[in-house]
Order: structure tokens, then C-alpha cells, then sequence
């Protein structure tokens, strides 16, 4: 579904050019679910922004499983990390959920509206409040419905949990990983939890100053083994996967 090859990405500063992602390729499968994980400014949420669209690319190559440019957008969608900042403060939720249906010329917005609602568990109540009138959980919920109301075949979430109260996390995770299945929904997270990339993920990229480092399945980043060595120090300093870290945000193992 997602093929990415060679990818760098750079930004003009007032000291020089900066590469924020240096010669990135991974290639994520139908339906699989895809992390990346790594320390703060290693480019992950920067490769996010340039499959969106929301970032150019400088070098390489992005192909999304198909080529119609308008297609693209609508077919690859994104959930950012604030749920406080990601909607707009004067949209009620009909507003912000029936924006994208106008831009991407689909029908049947009354319908569509109500059922994007009652999939990320929030009922008509919420239909016409303002998102300070919202907690974080529903602001993210409603974020999470607007991307999906378009139906794409692409999820990128970007930290989607990080900024929610615990409890509230595993109502997300438990959240994405339904409709993940419900959908058979393509996905790349972007975290610095390993507990909560091992409870979404099946492969993890680990980058590191703009570079993919190792590439590993989940079974492997659970063993911590690992070959590069700032793959290594990474697990010790999170305290690797540990089962009772993705039981402490209280989600359900079982979906």
C-alpha cells in the first residue's frame, strides 16, 4: 500500500540547510499497521506530514497504491498529535466532520455525519457543540471521525494518544485497533511508547537523526533483540515492551 524509496526531506534554516529525514525507504503492506518510533526531532512526524502532502520532499519517492493526485488526498488521512490545536476552535463537529465531505465532493452528509459520530463511540448530543465544550478524548475522537468520514484506505497517526490522560489513552488505542479491523485500514503510528506501538503494531522502524536505523517486527522489539546499538540503549532507556505497560493504560489485549 505504501512505498516509500530513498526519501529525504530538507529544510532551509537561518544556519544552512537542515536534512530533517536523509534517504528513508520502508515499505508498509495492505492492512498492516507500521510504527515509528524514535527520540524527539528524528523525523518521524516530518515523514507523516510528507506522505499527507503537507510537507514537499526534496529527494526520493512516495507511492500510495495508486497515482490520481486527488485521489491521494482523499485516500490517506491524518490524526495529529493535539487534539486541542487540530480543530478549528469556531467549527461546531458538524462543521468540521462536514468540511472534508464538501471539499472531497461526496453526498449524503446528514447520514454520513451521524455515522462517523456513533463509529468513534460519540452519539448526536455532540453533533452541534464547539470543541471547547469537548474533553481531550472527545476532541481526539472527533479528529479520528474526521479523517475517516472520507473513507480512506490510509491512517497516519501522529502520537494520537500522548497529550490524553491516561485512562483515556486505552479508550483510543482500544478505539484505533476496532477500526483497524472493522475497516482493514492501513496505518503508520508515530510514538515514543513502545507499549503502545507493540498493542497497535506488527513492524517498527527505529529512526534516529533523520535515518531509519532497524526495521523489526513487534515479536522481535518485545525480545529486545535488536542489533544496532542505539536500537539497544533505546529499549533500556524506555524500559524495552513490557506486557504490564500496555496493561497499566488498561487496554484490551484481546480486540
Amino acid at each position: 500500500m505504501i512505498d516509500v524509496d530513498a526519501l529525504t526531506v530538507r529544510f532551509k534554516t537561518a544556519a544552512g540547510a537542515v536534512d530533517a529525514v536523509r534517504n528513508v525507504t520502508f515499505r508498509v503492506a495492505r492492512g498492516e499497521v507500521f510504527g515509528l518510533v524514535g527520540e524527539s526531532g528524528s523525523g518521524k512526524s516530518t515523514i507523516l506530514r510528507a506522505l499527507s502532502g503537507l510537507t514537499p520532499i526534496t529527494q526520493g519517492a512516495m507511492r500510495i497504491a495508486q497515482h490520481d493526485e486527488r485521489a491521494r488526498k482523499r485516500d490517506v488521512q491524518m490524526v495529529f498529535q493535539d487534539p486541542y490545536g487540530s480543530l478549528h476552535p469556531r467549527f461546531t463537529v458538524d462543521q468540521t466532520l462536514r468540511e472534508p465531505l464538501r471539499i472531497n465532493g461526496i453526498g449524503q452528509h446528514e447520514t454520513r455525519i451521524v455515522d462517523a459520530l456513533r463509529e468513534v463511540g460519540l452519539n448526536t448530543s455532540f453533533r452541534f457543540r464547539y470543541p471547547h465544550q469537548l474533553s481531550g478524548g472527545q476532541r481526539q475522537r472527533v479528529a479520528i471521525a474526521r479523517a475517516l468520514i472520507v473513507e480512506p484506505r490510509v491512517l497516519l497517526l501522529d502520537e494520537p494518544t500522548s497529550a490524553l490522560d491516561v485512562s483515556v489513552q486505552a479508550e483510543i488505542l482500544n478505539l484505533l485497533k476496532r477500526l483497524h479491523r472493522e475497516r482493514n485500514l492501513t496505518m503508520i503510528l508515530v510514538s515514543h511508547n513502545l507499549a503502545v506501538v507493540g498493542f497497535l503494531c506488527s513492524r517498527v522502524a527505529i529512526m534516529r537523526n533523520g535515518e531509519i536505523v532497524e526495521e523489526r517486527d513487534i515479536e522481535r522489539i518485545r525480545a529486545q533483540q535488536v542489533d544496532n546499538d542505539y536500537s539497544r540503549s533505546l529499549l533500556l532507556a524506555t524500559g524495552g515492551y513490557q506486557r504490564k505497560a500496555v496493561e497499566a493504560i488498561g487496554v484490551d489485549a484481546s480486540l
